[in-house]
């Protein structure tokens, strides 16, 4: 079995990412090891099942890199949070048997196709598995006016607005206000920022419809997808989003409480905490 692990740039996961390399290679398998500043779409090593050492940045860049290989990804969680992680680093070297003998279940997550369009010219192109991002670059609202499927639904002005998938409705757009959506929901969730209109609210659409966003003030913005890149946006603009035919292949281990749970149960304790 051929896995690959990546491992967010700290001292404490390349010794883990280290440590389970030589475990892998002692029972038969091998491994290849990269930092996060090493893998990227033309750096993807073949592999049967890919680690991820770190927290949901690190693995949302990895689910990207892998997206086009359709490689299952376990995420261990060596960040904050971890809402996209399956098991925690102490639990992995117990959890090895039940990968290596493909015991586990996969979470299949939808993922977005985003396109930047100034007129009929394409200026950039992506993935995304949480979300993209039109956000204003100045301290002055911006105005975006929205179509879905081709038609007018309504105007944001404020900060920005975020496109989530169900995946990343637990991030910055629960951040913003936006609903919590099912991890198996097949829709999108549209959440304004800090809208300067208080009957401005969160919209959530089926992810078969196309989503279109277009700038139309002066000031310059920001596109960014999983917060990971910032594209530049000027007056007239359009931002496209579609689900992909890509998903994302999370692994879920049967004996091990899923990583919904573990959202919900986070974000109720931190509620409990703010009510304290």
């Amino acid at each position: 079995m051929q896995i690959a692990i990546v491992y967010k740039d700290d001292h404490k996961a390349y010794c883990l990412a280290q440590k389970i390399g030589d475990e892998l290679s002692s029972r038969g398998s091998s491994s290849s090891i990269l930092g996060f500043y090493q893998v990227a779409e033309d750096n993807c090593p073949p592999a049967d099942l890919v680690m991820v050492l770190g927290g949901d940045g690190t693995l949302l860049k990895t689910a990207r890199c892998y997206a086009y290989r359709g490689t299952p990804i376990l995420g261990v969680n060596m960040g904050t949070v971890g809402f996209l992680s399956s098991i925690e680093p102490y639990q992995l070297m117990e959890c090895l048997d039940d990968l290596l003998n493909w015991e586990f279940s996969l979470e299949e997550r939808i993922m977005i196709e985003v396109s930047l369009k100034r007129g009929e010219r394409e200026l950039f192109s992506g993935l995304a598995v949480n979300d993209a991002v039109v956000r204003t670059n100045t301290s002055h609202t911006i105005l975006l006016t929205l179509q879905v499927n081709g038609k007018h639904y309504t105007n944001y002005l404020g900060d920005g607005v975020i496109c989530a998938t169900p995946t990343g409705s637990t991030a910055y757009s629960y951040s913003a206000g936006g609903p919590i959506l099912d991890a198996a929901l097949p829709a999108l969730v549209i959440t304004p920022i800090c809208p300067q209109l208080s009957g401005a609210r969160a919209l959530v659409v089926c992810s078969s419809k196309q989503i279109d966003l277009e700038l139309r003030s002066d000031y310059s913005a920001f596109l960014s997808l999983d917060g990971a890149e910032d594209v530049e946006i000027q007056r007239g603009d359009r931002v496209l989003i579609n689900q992909s035919s890509l998903v994302t292949r999370l692994v879920q281990l049967n004996n091990v409480k899923h990583s919904s749970e573990v959202a919900a149960q986070t974000i109720y304790k931190r509620g409990m905490m703010r009510v304290q």
